[in-house]
């Protein structure tokens, strides 16, 4: 994946999650393109939420902005299916250690 597209993917996550859980509540956005283990190729999108600023609660927040990447790669075309990751600032530091 090109710098431009990742960086074209981050914009539609940070999009998504800002509609989906508040501006406020999204800290960053990451973008990997991959395969799950089917073989279908998906886009891996890490979401750092600081959960004390979300407008809902954290299950319904990964439901709705799952449903809303899904339904935007469609009509763009893409034939990837989104994986969603959700993290808080302690996780998010140690995924990076890992």
């Amino acid at each position: 994946m090109t710098q431009s597209a990742n960086l074209d993917l981050e914009k539609l996550g940070r999009d998504a999650a800002e509609h989906v859980a508040g501006a406020d509540a999204i800290e960053q956005v990451e973008v990997a393109a991959g395969e799950d283990s089917t073989d279908r190729p998906i886009y891996r999108f890490s979401f750092l939420i600081n959960h004390d600023r979300l407008q809902e609660r954290i299950g319904m927040v990964g439901t709705r902005l799952h449903q809303r990447l899904r339904d935007e790669l469609i009509e763009l075309g893409d034939p990837h299916y989104p994986v969603i990751q959700i993290w808080d600032r302690k996780d998010w530091d140690k995924r990076k250690r890992a």
